[in-house]
């Protein structure tokens, strides 16, 4: 059984559509046959640059102990990490405390220009401090 309501349906003022415009058609173009790969930047691989890396006090905080090698967020891409080379450390989370290495990959630190400033100069400063320690010639395999 279908019941009625005591409330009648208000009219809704229609408003007639708009003249439609003329469409202009282009003829296709081709650009070129095929798509064209872009290579792949060559990434260098070092097992022993990353362990004296993470040997390092952490770049942001100074704490010693903690530190991981953290690559430099340029020069990446999906599922790939960047070339060892730009490595810096990094401390990791420990109990209580949230580390810098994974708060600057969500972006808690600094913005993603800032950080892009940053990187380059740790990176430099990571490779002077290893240098000085005499540790400066790393054999790189590429990956």
């Amino acid at each position: 059984m279908l019941r009625r309501t005591g409330f009648k349906r208000q009219a809704v003022e229609r408003r007639p559509l708009p003249a439609p415009r003329p469409v202009r058609r282009v003829a296709p173009t081709v650009i070129s046959d095929k798509a064209s790969a872009t290579p792949k930047a060559e990434i260098m691989r070092s097992e022993a640059y990353r362990r004296a890396v993470a040997g390092l006090p952490c770049v942001i905080c100074g704490i010693a102990g903690y530190s991981q090698a953290a690559h430099s967020n340029t020069g990446k891409g999906m599922a790939l990490k960047a070339c060892d080379s730009q490595l810096f450390p990094a401390c990791c989370d420990r109990p209580g405390v949230r580390g810098c290495h994974s708060q600057i990959d969500q972006g808690a630190l600094f913005s993603k220009a800032v950080r892009r400033a940053l990187e380059p100069a740790w990176v430099e400063d990571t490779r002077r401090k290893l240098e000085i320690m005499g540790a400066s010639s790393y054999k790189f395999r590429s990956n």
